[in-house]
């Protein structure tokens, strides 16, 4: 029964180490775990705003591109930094996606690095962040689209931000017209219920896409 007890004990000794071990590395890495992740979320959302960001060609006429990340974090007491990057179509589909992230202090900097990789941001206010992606996604319900299915909680982290404090304006379609750019991940039968609703919406002389013929 004692050698029992023991190799229990042992046991739960090992399970206790590996646990640690997993916690370090989650740490290291600026992941958590899924309890601890629901709960720095809910305390950082009511946190102080940290600083915003906007991709800098998301209006550029010449670029053509028109989607882009618009970012809001708030930064806790603790150090932990909570950010819901919106991925903002400003020509037809709105907030196309969206997720929430937290991050510890020291793991912050690498992330805003990887998405500045994949395409320059600037500051925004946060007044200006917020109003931008409510119209952007106001805009497309008017075409009916619906934004990104996490939409609900990443929006959460708008909290006070005062968007009619924001002194800019925005435009949204191109020329006046929605275009509806294709992108590499959307699936055929994504295209063309795009299409198919911009249509029946703004008619056939009312709407622009560019998407592969297939």
């Amino acid at each position: 029964m004692a050698l029992n007890q023991k190799k229990l004990q042992k046991k739960k000794a090992k399970q206790a180490a590996k646990s640690k071990a997993r916690k370090r590395v989650q740490k290291k890495k600026g992941l958590l775990g899924t309890f601890s992740r629901n709960l720095a979320i809910q305390q950082a959302f009511k946190a102080p705003v940290y600083e915003c960001w906007e991709a800098e060609q998301l209006f550029d006429q010449e670029s053509h591109s028109g989607i882009g990340p618009v970012m809001i974090t708030r930064k806790s007491s603790n150090g932990d930094i909570i950010a819901s990057v919106f991925l903002v179509d400003v020509y037809c589909l709105g907030v196309k996606d969206c997720f929430v992230r937290v991050f510890t202090e020291e793991n912050y900097p690498s992330f805003l690095e990887e998405v500045n990789s994949q395409g320059p941001v600037k500051k925004i206010h946060p007044t200006c962040a917020r109003k931008l992606i409510e119209e952007a996604e106001k805009y497309a319900a008017n075409l009916g689209f619906s934004p990104h299915k996490d939409y609900r909680e990443a929006k959460r982290i708008f909290g006070d931000i005062d968007s009619a404090a924001c002194p800019r304006s925005f435009q949204f379609g191109k020329d006046g017209k929605p275009l509806y750019i294709a992108g590499p991940y959307d699936k055929p039968s994504f295209v063309k219920n795009v299409v198919n609703k911009l249509a029946k919406k703004c008619g056939t002389e009312g709407y622009h896409y560019i998407a592969p013929i297939d």
